[in-house]
């Protein structure tokens, strides 16, 4: 089937199942990857955000009824078809929670509810069963949609933060805005910087499944990074490359 006007979330750990959003029904569909299958999800109205759990059996999403009306993040529980509510704040908005590897805690990015384009934001950290929430980090990039990246092994969060954030002009302007990569210990709370770039944005950060690189995108191409290393360009410096994905080749049978 044929979805004009939507947009893809999320994959299911299994790689059977496609999460995305329908636009003008303002609905959140998961369909099988051969089209054979298709169910709606019974998720709050303006519900714009979702991701699978690492066990595939349940989903998180990010919901809001518009401008001014705060947000609410929940679970969804795919075993039952039933979502409850996790947390509700009414002046900011809940974007981009992200599962740890072990499914025991999430990652979230917490933004004011404004008219900003591009605002900064607040990056927290809280396990799905409490209420309490701990802070990880200010000045997040949070309104470009740039969600945080763990490491595969759950020891860190990987986030972009704003250079600029005090910058009226980059809160309204994409070509404005500059970054760069920074990580935090779970552990500890120590806050490392990755990149070191001047005057630019980088975004779409993507940790390899070994764990030993970054991949991202910035100046229009694509990078990598070790921690305590230089950044290095991949891409050929001629050509436009953004939105790096690491490919994982299967096990050879015996």
């Amino acid at each position: 089937m044929f979805y004009p006007r939507s947009y893809f979330l999320d994959w299911s750990p299994d790689g059977a199942w496609l999460l995305f959003r329908e636009i003008d029904h303002d609905q959140i569909w998961l369909v099988s990857v051969d089209g054979q299958e298709r169910l709606l999800l019974d998720l709050p109205v303006g519900t714009y955000g979702a991701a699978f759990a690492p066990d595939g059996r349940q989903i998180i999403y990010t919901a809001s009824r518009g401008l001014g009306f705060g947000s609410e993040m929940g679970f969804f529980d795919l075993t039952i078809g039933v979502h409850t509510v996790w947390r509700t704040d009414p002046y900011h908005v809940f974007a981009f929670p992200t599962w740890s590897p072990n499914g025991e805690q999430i990652a979230y990015i917490l933004m004011a509810d404004s008219n900003i384009p591009f605002t900064t934001g607040e990056l927290w950290l809280a396990a799905p069963a409490e209420q309490s929430a701990t802070l990880l980090a200010q000045q997040v990039d949070a309104g470009r949609g740039f969600p945080p990246a763990w490491t595969p092994d759950g020891q860190f969060v990987s986030f972009i933060q704003r250079d600029n954030p005090t910058s009226l002009w980059a809160d309204q302007s994409f070509y404005d805005l500059h970054s760069n990569i920074y990580q935090v210990e779970i552990a500890t709370g120590e806050k490392t910087q990755l990149t070191s770039f001047d005057q630019t944005m980088v975004y779409d950060i993507a940790w390899s499944p070994d764990g030993r690189q970054l991949a991202f995108t910035a100046q229009d191409g694509i990078w990598v990074v070790e921690p305590g290393q230089a950044p290095i360009r991949v891409s050929p410096p001629a050509t436009v490359a953004r939105h790096p994905v690491w490919l994982v080749e299967p096990a050879p049978s015996e």
